[in-house]
């Protein structure tokens, strides 16, 4: 069983500078379990226009899992979640959710049937037109996180949520997905996402953590909260 370290230096009280009253998302007394095992519990957090959320934690300490939940995906054990916008969030988890004998077109194409257009700066931002006639079951791992990543980081969705977005990526997209979550802060949007490796400039951290270490002592400042966050993309 794992639980989480709480650290309300780095998730209460540490704010993206300039960010605005508006809440975007808001999570209250939360416990998430999976098969019957408790892996998060009594989760407090706030997520404003402008911020970003680093959820940081070994496998399986519940950050797939966390992220599920506030996109509404998985239903808490007790607790609740409240995203405050009026679009669903954008959310893009460990699996890519796309059909592997479709083109990379033919997907955007099925997406925007269903009223998830990819943005056209995105598209050419990660680079698509280069695979764009392909099937996704050819590219690289890299070219179809790059295919997800478009459908997910939409611009009209304020609130994104993404699971090891990096993922597979080289470091010139790692670059350019960096920029792009950045003009979305900078716009009023909001970004929970998971890494273990990389981080964003300003980025709070959430650290979850085996429940066998939850006694160990680990408190943190924000000011060393903020210095972990800035090994950076």
């Amino acid at each position: 069983m794992t639980a989480i370290e709480h650290h309300a230096s780095s998730i209460d009280t540490v704010t993206r500078p300039g960010a605005g009253d508006a809440l975007l998302l808001r999570a209250e007394g939360l416990a998430l379990a999976r098969a019957d095992v408790l892996i998060i519990e009594d989760l407090d957090l706030q997520l404003h226009k402008g911020e970003s959320l680093h959820v940081r934690g070994p496998n399986g300490a519940g950050k797939s899992t966390l992220l599920e939940a506030l996109a509404g995906l998985h239903t808490p054990a007790a607790g609740s979640v409240e995203r405050l916008t009026q679009e669903p969030a954008g959310y893009l988890g460990h699996l890519n959710g796309l059909l592997p004998d479709l083109s990379t077109g033919e997907n955007l194409q099925l997406f925007a049937r269903c009223g998830l257009s990819a943005d056209t700066r995105t598209m050419e931002r990660l680079e698509l037109r280069a695979f764009i006639d392909k099937p996704i079951r050819s590219l690289s791992q890299g070219q179809a996180r790059r295919v997800a990543l478009a459908l997910a980081c939409r611009p009209d969705q304020a609130l994104w949520l993404l699971d090891e977005p990096f993922a597979g990526l080289d470091q010139a997209t790692v670059d350019g997905l960096a920029d792009l979550f950045t003009a979305h802060l900078q716009q009023g949007g909001g970004l929970v996402f998971s890494s273990h490796d990389r981080s964003l400039p300003g980025a709070r951290v959430l650290q979850l953590r085996p429940a066998v270490d939850q006694h160990q002592p680990s408190e943190k400042s924000a000011a060393a909260e903020r210095s972990e966050a800035d090994h950076r993309v």
